[in-house]
């Protein structure tokens, strides 16, 4: 004979577990919506690393300059460093733009030691700090969207104060996808190249978020909307190098990117590639995120002061010291 077992839930304990359901998923949402306040403070808050080395320690001249953001003021550090030539002048100046958490001179890579390359044919190099980075002031890192009035500023400065009309830019990962960005809407930018950048600011956050955090993309997508809400200066869909890209059709961007890329797919480089009428595209098959120039010191060189001199124009020789 079988017996039956009936399972009876009374009204008031279904209430209780309806409650203790309910009372879990706001637990889970304030839990969530916390955490992605704080992750997103803390990306727009790196550590600000010191300066170690200056130019000097490459035998480069140089002259410490300040400066300031033209739309809101924020007070940029930054280095001139004239072109060692003596047997022409020139109106060649190429930007340095450093990577997310870096400043002017700290990064995987020996900036410096590519600024004296630089310097040695022909070309002055300005290299600052973007805010909240290095020496700059401000108290948050934007990921391009602040960044961008930065670089514009730096621009300014080198055309302004130095007289210098034949720019270039030179970026790394965010300092490239800025640098992409403000070559396209400069009329005085005649040339950029970009090592490392991310195509779309918002698409990659979203992609990339599981690969840096282990947490599903659901979750991931949530975390975002909720870090842009707070924060207002965090507008990932505002940077997009891959559209600002549609309008090379005149000047020159060159794409560097490593196929060995942990941080950024070489596949984000071929996207504004694809979407730009005049570029050209160098994938690497050595060293990792922003580390071409560590893994082939020469070949980038060489590579980039070809195209650099491409886009800018000749200079004047100097005869007799006239």
């Amino acid at each position: 004979m079988k017996m039956r077992v009936l399972l009876v839930i009374k009204p008031k304990h279904v209430k209780t577990l309806i409650i203790n359901s309910v009372l879990l998923l706001l637990f889970i949402i304030i839990v969530i919506t916390g955490a992605s306040v704080y992750v997103g403070y803390k990306i727009m808050s790196p550590i600000k690393l010191a300066i170690m080395n200056l130019p000097t320690a490459y035998e480069m001249e140089y002259e410490d300059v300040t400066f300031s953001n033209v739309h809101d003021g924020v007070e940029l550090k930054g280095w001139w460093i004239p072109s060692s030539r003596k047997d022409f002048t020139t109106q060649k100046a190429v930007i340095f733009s450093h990577s997310y958490g870096d400043n002017r001179e700290r990064m995987p890579i020996e900036t410096l030691k590519l600024a004296k390359r630089l310097s040695t044919e022909g070309f002055h190099v300005f290299m600052y700090d973007f805010r909240n980075s290095g020496e700059s002031g401000g108290k948050l890192t934007t990921i391009g969207l602040k960044e961008k009035s930065d670089l514009l500023s730096a621009i300014h400065y080198v055309k302004e104060e130095k007289d210098i009309h034949e720019i270039g830019l030179l970026g790394w990962s965010m300092g490239a996808s800025t640098s992409i960005i403000v070559g396209s809407e400069s009329d005085d930018i005649r040339a950029v190249i970009a090592d490392s950048p991310f195509a779309d600011l918002e698409t990659y956050s979203r992609q990339s978020f599981s690969y840096w955090t282990g947490l599903p993309s659901l979750v991931g997508d949530y975390m975002v909307n909720i870090a842009e809400n707070v924060f207002i200066d965090l507008n990932l869909s505002g940077v997009k190098p891959y559209v600002a890209a549609r309008l090379y059709e005149d000047k020159g961007l060159m794409l560097i990117h490593s196929t060995k890329d942990g941080a950024i797919s070489y596949k984000q480089s071929e996207m504004i590639y694809d979407n730009s009428p005049n570029a050209e595209i160098w994938i690497t098959k050595k060293g990792g995120h922003i580390r071409n120039y560590k893994h082939q010191k020469e070949k980038y060189e060489e590579r980039i002061i070809e195209f650099l001199n491409k886009y800018l124009q000749s200079d004047k020789i100097v005869f007799n010291g006239i």
